[in-house]
């Protein structure tokens, strides 16, 4: 154990300043992203306070705001937050700062955050009617919602652009939340501590006097994110990012992965009811003890870090998918044996706290399937558009107007309303507490079922990334944009791949039987014993390296090879005609004839299935390009002033009219872009396939290329 905690200081002290080998990320910047966690665990603390629910101590407990009435606000404030996260989606997306697209995010939101959660504590709810307090709290809870979902899912989808390798981003999150789990340890001992010198956690004085300050101690931590982290996007050097909600929305629907993770949400909404309990069991069922509630909390917190340091040795052997499978029916045994032991308040902790310990799993590996889907969108269509998908999940919270319902109706069923203090009658709160473990195994079954679809494994990843390298690093070698060490690298991908050609997968031998010398056997036995065991574990994980590398290596070569086949040479065959024709020719291209191409395809294979669809497709795009060039461009197609939109950004917004009417004049200069990119998109799309065609046919000569430098770089250090 000692050798292995030198080993571990050694590496922290080499590759602090710089990354590991095969990594993106250095020490130091890990560490800077786990403090700057802690500080927005903080910032949000008395934000993530307030919600709309039953269960929300603040606005059910110390406002006394009906449970139904609670939802109907809620679903109100949905509805107010589909603009804000439409707006958040397309700034995330098209943001151009030098500091990268989320961390700026961070600076600018912070103190907003902070600022308005402290003003709604604040409000003098004494002296209001209910109400007056029902309205004043959606306000607030409204001013929140316009700055803090900016200020959290900046710092959530940071993780997933800080390195493009997916086990990277695993390790980087699981390192992260040992250090920002801090937090919420802190805060889950010392809040509930204090709570009874200022009345009690359903007393609102709590929440004026105590929260205000860690919110603010959280805001200063969030600076070593800004200042200390990095964003790694790949992209071509010659790429344009700039895309209009529209079209970006439009492309992000057409993610399967998006849909299934999702979906896996909306139905299993119920998985967390019974977190509930273990408050409500301190507030109601032993108020005398209230003041322990810190120490449970801190006591089931702390299972969590141990979860965190196995995270990242699961999820490299079992997949993000089947660990999230297996961590869901733990959490339905474990709901099943709670339901028979929710009386006792040392039950509760342990089933939370081995509860607890299989969620944190989830804090893993849900950041790592959300980027892994938006990497997928990536190598699909060339696009990286991470905000957009916020917006395509306002279907969720649409889906939410009717199923957040189901919680308050139940609570109405067993007699709880404005008056919270029937919570302090056992048969009551009894029964809510088993109608909340019930739907918590509902919820946990429904959870596991979308990702019985769900197929994007670690090794389809590591391909798709790769295959994402390389068609950057190909173009930017046709462009003349060179970069020396990625056109080495991606030149490395090329070769393993072929090397790696037609070598399948491989068994992981079983462990033979190795006999342990006994006590007092000469020290060779032990010597050779443990060399032999040594050995096997070696000869394991070279198999297990080369296993994934075989299986990346595939999708590389199913990449570069792609134009060998009959899909490919159609779709080439279409772009080359698309291309002749030029952008004007758009509009003489004959629609019907792909429909006469789509009915001769044998549409029972799997290589017909695709065309068709690959037909379909390009016959929407061309019928949409006639369609707004003969609005738009009755004269001919022009390409705008690409002046006109950073002129637009340019223009003064001090004033409200000189705000509004530079917020015209870039939408009005994003939608002459759009409109002009749909209307050449059948070109577009054509040219770079061709492009691509050629990249894959001139692949010896990259090669080449790349070995001079490799001779050049050789000569100077010989020199």
């Amino acid at each position: 154990m000692s050798s292995k905690v030198k080993s571990f200081i050694v590496n922290l002290r080499k590759y602090w300043n710089n990354p590991a080998p095969e990594r993106h990320v250095p020490f130091k910047e890990v560490a800077a992203y786990g403090v700057g966690g802690m500080g927005v665990h903080f910032a949000t603390t008395l934000a993530s306070a307030i919600g709309l629910s039953a269960s929300n101590f603040l606005v059910g407990s110390a406002l006394g705001i009906d449970p139904v009435h609670l939802q109907t606000m809620n679903i109100i404030a949905s509805v107010f937050g589909f603009g804000v996260t439409a707006l958040r989606s397309y700034l995330f997306d098209n943001s151009k700062s030098k500091y990268g697209k989320f961390r700026p995010w961070l600076k600018w939101m912070g103190l907003p955050t902070v600022l308005s959660s402290i003003l709604f504590v604040w409000m003098p709810y004494e002296q209001m009617t209910y109400n007056e307090k029902v309205i004043t709290v959606e306000l607030c809870y409204l001013l929140i919602n316009c700055f803090n979902p900016f200020f959290t899912e900046a710092f959530n989808l940071l993780i997933q652009v800080m390195s493009p390798n997916t086990e990277e981003r695993t390790d980087i999150m699981s390192a992260g939340q040992i250090v920002f789990s801090f937090a919420p340890t802190i805060t889950n001992l010392i809040i509930p501590a204090l709570a009874p010198l200022t009345g009690g956690l359903n007393d609102i004085r709590t929440y004026r006097i105590i929260y205000p300050v860690f919110t603010l101690l959280g805001l200063g931590l969030t600076y070593f994110i800004y200042a200390k982290t990095k964003e790694r996007i790949i992209y071509s050097k010659n790429e344009t990012r700039s895309i209009r909600f529209s079209d970006a929305l439009r492309s992000a629907s057409k993610n399967k992965y998006f849909w299934l993770t999702n979906i896996a949400t909306w139905i299993g909404f119920l998985e967390s009811a019974y977190l509930t309990i273990l408050q409500w069991t301190f507030v109601y069922a032993i108020p005398e003890k209230q003041g322990w509630l810190g120490v449970a909390n801190t006591v089931i917190g702390n299972g969590a870090l141990w979860a965190m340091l196995i995270a990242p040795f699961l999820i490299r052997r079992f997949g993000k998918r089947n660990l999230l499978i297996w961590c869901n029916i733990a959490n339905i045994f474990l709901l099943a044996t709670l339901y028979f032991s929710y009386q006792n308040v040392w039950f509760i902790m342990i089933i939370c706290y081995v509860n607890n310990f299989i969620n944190v799993f989830g804090n893993i590996y849900n950041p790592g399937i959300q980027a892994d889907m938006k990497d997928y969108q990536q190598w699909k269509t060339g696009e990286r558009i991470d905000g957009m998908f916020g917006v395509l999940g306002i279907i969720g919270t649409v889906i939410g107007f009717g199923t957040g319902y189901v919680l308050p109706a139940l609570y109405k069923m067993c007699g709880l309303n404005t008056d919270y203090d029937v919570l302090y009658n056992a048969d009551i709160r009894n029964n809510i507490f088993r109608m909340l473990i019930i739907s918590s195994i509902i919820g946990a079954v429904l959870n596991c079922i979308p990702f019985l679809f769900y197929d994007l494994t670690e090794d389809k990843h590591r391909g798709m990334i790769k295959v994402i390298r390389l068609r950057a690093a190909l173009d930017d070698y046709r462009t003349g944009s060179v970069d020396s060490e990625e056109l080495r690298d991606c030149a490395q991908i090329i070769r393993t791949a072929e090397e790696l050609s037609g070598i399948g997968k491989q068994s992981v031998p079983k462990k033979p039987h190795i006999k342990k010398p006994k006590k007092g056997s000469p020290e060779s036995e032990f010597e050779k014993y443990r060399e032999e065991i040594e050995n096997y574990k070696k000869q394991k994980k070279e198999i297990r390296t080369q296993n994934r590398e075989a299986a990346s290596s595939n999708i590389v070569r199913e990449e570069i090879s792609k134009f060998s086949t009959e899909r490919y040479k159609a779709m080439l065959d279409d772009a080359e005609y698309i291309s002749s024709l030029g952008i004007d020719g758009i509009m003489n291209i004959d629609v019907s004839e792909y429909s006469k191409k789509i009915r001769n395809i044998d549409k029972k294979s799997k290589c017909g299935s695709e065309m068709r669809s690959d037909l379909n497709e390009l016959r929407r795009s061309v019928k949409t390009a006639q369609r707004l060039a003969k609005k738009y461009y009755p004269s001919g197609i022009t390409e705008p002033d690409e002046n006109r939109l950073k002129n637009a950004h340019n223009m003064p917004g001090g004033s409200v009219a000189q705000t509004v009417k530079r917020k015209r004049a870039i939408s009005a200069a994003l939608k002459e872009q759009s409109v002009y990119r749909r209307c050449v998109m059948p070109y577009t799309h054509a040219v770079t396939l061709i492009n691509q065609a050629e990249n894959y046919n001139n692949l010896d000569s990259f090669l080449a290329y790349c070995d001079k430098i490799d001779e050049s770089d050789s000569d100077l250090v010989n020199a």
